[in-house]
């Protein structure tokens, strides 16, 4: 038959050699599409269904339209081969679809690349034909080629990272083709195939049990790629003998690419009639199926069927099995037209449709979308080699779900730079997205590694190590377990002697008599108590230990277990400042047992609440709440975690009127062994109140009855959920378990019973309205089914968010009430609490030190301030020598100097000014005069000693002395005086000048302090006259001196020049020769030198 074929083939082909393409008549090109007999029926209609769809997306069109010629071939005889030459000679035809069958695909697509005729296969699925060197005008639209599957499983492989794994096949042409494909690909991409196992290809699961197949695979590998010929009934049989060999445990991983030569076959475990085969499915347990993204769904089928009967086409005439022979037909032509349209607008030659080559480069890379049915892929994406890069997907069988998981989806990717021709690929990369993590079924639901870390036959483990290590641990468990058992019998021993427990002979019961004795010593006024509470218990333990205590009459011995004693070691331990010594208990002795707590000479906060002789003002309130607030956090902070029974007669005085909690974590211990029968309820003596832990009691006040003594007041502090789990107790039988609250909800009910006690401390009255009945609400609410809400009665007395707080205490609710530490928070800012009531004495003090300490400060800053005036009016009076002698105490006596320089100066016609002046005016003019002065004064050693009118005396060498630089800083005083006037103004006589005269001498002059009163520091003698007569003799604007000044200058400060003035009359001395004073020179340094060491 082949010999027949072979002869057909090469007898056409020599009647062409010289034959030329006709021409093309209005681009009318004819398509040649080679199909099955009994394949794909209608397959002519979806490919007209696709050129009418083409003529409206304006591919197609009148410069260039189709024309499909449809024949059969893929029979015994490989008609489908003649079929092809007969379209290509006879026909005229211009490109090829199909053939249908991989055989005749072969032997077109290498006509059709002597021809250089682009053929275009939608159904084949056979790696050879990836080789472009041979097939040089074929490209594919189909999704399940053999190459485009074996690089989708290398992906997965990639993405869980295996690097080993074996393959299962079987004999025949098709199975190693597959084979050889899925090799070169794990070679290209170092994949190591540690196992190839061939199977014959009849074999079914008896025989894969007995070739001992299964046994090489578990001996090599654990990524096992399942490659078949016929892939639905072959892997059915070897999953089912994998099922019986044992090897479908999760650390199996079985591979399926799903390789179908044409049409798209079931899964195994779908039956004939369409129904699951539940127990085939779970053969495919272990399983991952490597398909088409839309292998296993029917998203499809609808879409599809609604196009084609849109055409007119019924779903009875096409077989939907090979649904996706109709979608790949489409694409094919689709794909054919895009390429000739995109050769034709490229070169605008209507003879491109000739060359084969040309159009198959244009379908390279090339992408579009699939319009039949709405999508089929996505998009249809061509690789580098015209080969279809699809969307592939990674299947798990669940056998407890009637459809695959999808877990893995692989998306194609170009690479760029790549030249598929060359390297005989796709140019294509899949990008792996996970969908679904922890699916498979281990314990982790983690897929398991390539290799065991043992290896596949343990052959990499050394156990002895491990047994070893193993018999090591179980000897330490053994070891830890007799040394727990050893703590615990030490522990147990330690508990038998705790430290709680007071035997009856080391404790000493206090009469009545005794107790008045004792309470008479002290101060009754220092005590503020009417000691109700505990005058009838007491008890000395040791020497000097005063205690009170509760007694129960104990019926029979108490049995504590571990719990009990761990509580009371606790509650023995538990060292607070707010808390209450517990000093210990007293039992199976004397048929009674003693609770002893340590005494409080002040009673409780009832005893004050309710003593109307009491004032209680808010820093009480803030302390008392304060103090109950801190030991509530303690003990809930503490392992004790809890109080209990918290009622005023809970909360104790000390002398330092500090609250202390009490009775504190025993009320569960104590109902618990009431219940077993150990105690009876207290015992209470004529006349005492009860102050226990759950113990009955009254409120010694008018508001309260007397008769209220023997009604249990304290169900009234419990929360409604202790009184219903107390009362469930109650019932329970003695052999039933004891029902307890957890630490959060004994917690919420201490808030619960802080909320009354904080009420009563602000109001002095229980949070009812003044007309309840207590013994009515307390019947109410006994059993805890019912409840009575508090509430604040009087609204305008606190804080509106004290108010909130108070309802927010007694929620019925217990999840919603406020922690201990919020309790402590905000009743801290809302009462503005700031320590107990000895710290708010102490501050008050301190705070009174403080502010004394302060008043002092600005007193004696105030006094130094007027300290500072005083000494700068001083010593504007007198000199600074003076007034520092003379603040000291210490007497200034008369001095005589003996060398000191005197000036006089007077203002010429002062008389005449004042006269035309007001006494404002003349005040003003000389404060300015004077004042310039005496800045002149400042600079120099120089000493102003009076003024008198409009006289002005000025000496220097007085009362420091200064050797002779007296003549140079009174000269220099005198020429600046005279400067300074030069520019004076009078103020309201702005164009008269002010004249003065100047007189100065030198020589011994005596001072000292005259006066007591208004002391005054005075010169004398007959310098100063001399002085003063050189001023009144003097010349206006003129500085007369006397001869010995003259003298004296002229020696010792050269730079000086003086004129004679001549012979004057001095009253008291005669004629006398005078000068006048002129200028001053440029100073030499070395004569100040000379001066300033004299």
């Amino acid at each position: 038959m082949w010999k027949a074929v072979v002869f057909i083939f090469f007898w056409l082909l020599e009647a062409t050699q010289g034959a030329n393409d006709s021409t093309i008549e209005k681009m009318r090109v004819r398509i040649g599409h080679i199909g099955a007999i009994n394949a794909m029926p209608k397959a002519e209609a979806i490919l007209e269904i696709c050129r009418k769809e083409l003529w409206k997306e304006g591919i197609l069109g009148e410069d260039f339209d189709i024309e499909i010629l449809s024949q059969n071939g893929c029979g015994e005889s490989f008609e489908g081969v003649a079929v092809g030459a007969d379209m290509y000679h006879q026909q005229n035809v211009k490109a090829f679809i199909g053939p249908y069958c991989n055989a005749e695909m072969d032997a077109v697509s290498k006509m059709a690349a002597y021809w250089n005729v682009p053929i275009i296969g939608y159904m084949a699925s056979s790696n050879a034909f990836a080789d472009k060197t041979i097939y040089k005008t074929q490209a594919r639209v189909s999704l399940r080629t053999t190459n485009s599957l074996a690089l989708a499983a290398y992906a997965l492989v990639k993405h869980y990272g295996w690097s080993k794994v074996a393959i299962v096949t079987n004999t025949g042409s098709l199975a190693f083709e597959r084979t050889t494909a899925f090799e070169e690909i794990f070679h290209s991409k170092q994949i190591t195939v540690v196992k190839k196992i061939l199977i014959d290809e009849n074999s079914d699961t008896k025989s894969l049990l007995a070739g001992g197949y299964l046994d090489e695979i578990k001996n090599s590998a654990r990524i096992i790629i399942c490659i078949f010929s016929a892939t639905r009934e072959m892997s059915r049989e070897f999953m089912q003998a994998i099922v019986s060999s044992a090897m479908n445990t999760h650390d199996f991983v079985y591979i399926l690419p799903w390789l179908q030569a044409e049409a798209k076959e079931t899964a195994p475990w779908i039956g004939n009639d369409g129904q699951i085969l539940q127990n085939v499915k779970e053969t495919f347990a272990n399983t991952i199926i490597v398909d088409d993204v839309n292998g296993f769904d029917n998203t499809l089928i609808t879409p599809f069927r609604e196009r084609i009967e849109a055409n007119g086409i019924t779903v009875d005439q096409l077989n939907l099995q090979n649904l996706y022979g109709y979608i790949h037909l489409y694409d094919a032509m689709k794909l054919y037209a895009l390429a000739v349209r995109t050769a034709l607008n490229e070169t605008g030659d209507p003879k491109i449709v000739n060359d084969g080559r040309f159009l198959w480069n244009k379908m390279r890379r090339m992408n579009f979308p699939v319009s039949i049915g709405g999508v089929s892929s996505g998009i249809v994406t061509m690789d580098d080699l015209a080969e279809r890069a699809g969307i592939y997907g990674a299947f798990f069988i669940a056998p407890n779900r009637d459809d695959v998981v999808k877990v893995v989806e692989m998306t194609p990717y170009a690479l760029s730079n790549c030249d598929g021709v060359k390297n005989k690929s796709g140019c294509f990369e899949l990008n792996v997205a996970d969908v679904q993590t922890g699916f498979w079924p281990s314990i982790d639901g983690r897929l398991p590694s390539d290799e065991p870390t043992c290896g596949y036959r343990n052959e990499k483990c050394d156990y002895t190590l491990m047994i070893i290590i193993g018999a090591l641990v179980i000897a330490l468990l053994i070891i830890l377990l007799i040394g727990y058992i050893i703590f615990r019998i030490i522990e147990n021993n330690a508990l038998a002697s705790t430290s709680w427990r007071v035997f009856r002979d080391d404790l000493r019961i206090v009469t009545e008599d005794e107790m008045k004795s004792m309470l008479s010593i002290g101060s009754t006024k220092t005590k503020l108590s009417n000691m109700t509470r505990f005058n009838k218990h007491h008890a000395i333990i040791g020497t000097n230990t005063h205690a009170s205590f509760h007694l129960y009459p104990q019926r029979r011995p108490i049995t504590f277990n571990r719990e009990d004693m761990q509580l009371l070691s606790m509650i023995k331990q538990a060292v607070h400042d707010n808390l209450n010594p517990f000093l210990g208990m007293s039992f199976n002795e004397k048929e009674e047992m003693l609770l002893l707590w340590k005494f409080c000479s002040r009673g409780t906060i009832q005893d004050i609440i309710y003593n109307e002789e009491v004032t209680l003002d808010n820093k009480f309130h803030a302390a008392f709440v304060r103090d109950i607030t801190l030991g509530l956090e303690y003990l809930h902070l503490s392992p004790i975690g809890y109080h209990g029974s918290l009622t005023p007669w809970s909360c104790l005085i000390d002398r330092n009127w500090m609250v202390k909690l009490t009775d504190y974590g025993v009320a569960n211990p104590l109902e618990k062994w009431e219940k077993q029968g150990a105690i009876n309820k207290e015992t209470l003596k004529d006349g005492e109140d009860k102050s226990g832990a759950l113990q009955a009691t009254s409120i010694d006040t008018p508001s309260v009855p007397r008769a209220l003594i023997k009604c249990t007041l304290g169900i009234l502090y419990q929360a409604p959920e202790q009184l219903k789990n107390r009362e469930q107790n109650r019932r329970r039988n003695i052999d039933q378990n004891w029902l307890k609250q957890n630490q959060n909800r004994r917690q919420a009910g201490d808030i619960y019973s802080f909320g009354m006690v904080m009420y009563e401390i602000l109001f002095r009255s229980l949070p009812f309205s003044e007309n309840s009945n207590i013994e009515e609400i307390i019947e109410y609410i006994k059993d805890g089914n019912r409840t009575y809400k508090p509430s604040v009665q009087d609204r305008s007395q606190i804080h509106p968010d004290l108010i909130s707080l108070l309802q927010d205490c007694w929620s019925e609710n217990a999840e919603i009430r406020p922690s201990i530490r919020r309790v402590r928070l905000n009743t801290e800012s809302y009462l503005k609490v700031k320590g107990s009531l000895v710290d708010q004495m102490m501050r008050m003090m301190e705070q009174y030190a403080n502010n004394l300490e302060k008043l002092v400060q600005e007193r004696t800053g105030m006094l130094e301030e007027a300290n500072k005036r005083a000494d700068k009016l001083l010593s504007q009076l007198l000199p600074s020598y003076v007034a520092s002698e003379l603040k000291m105490g210490r007497p200034v006596p008369p001095k005589t100097f003996k060398h000191a320089s005197v000036m006089f100066s007077d203002i010429v016609g002062f008389t005449t000014i004042c006269s035309s002046s007001s006494p404002l005016e003349v005040v003003t003019m000389l404060n300015a005069v004077y004042t310039g002065f005496d800045d002149v004064i400042n600079k120099h050693e120089a000493y102003k000693v009076e003024t008198i009118g409009d006289a002005y005396m000025v000496v220097s060498g007085i009362p420091q002395e200064n050797g002779v630089r007296h003549l140079m800083h009174l000269s220099d005083v005198a020429l600046e005086m005279m400067v300074f006037l030069s520019g004076f103004e009078i103020p309201h006589k702005k164009s008269q000048r002010i004249k003065i005269r100047l007189g100065l001498h030198t020589g011994p002059v005596a001072a000292g302090v005259v006066g007591l009163t208004a002391p005054r520091y005075c010169l004398f003698g007959d310098t100063v006259n001399m002085a003063s007569r050189m001023e009144s003799t003097g010349v206006p604007e003129m500085i007369q001196i006397s001869e010995v000044f003259k003298l004296n200058l002229n020696e010792h400060y050269p730079e000086f020049s003086t004129e004679l003035r001549g012979t004057v009359e001095i009253k008291g001395k005669g004629n006398c020769t005078t000068y006048f004073l002129g200028s001053k020179k440029e100073v030499n340094v070395e004569k100040l030198h000379d001066i300033f060491a004299y």
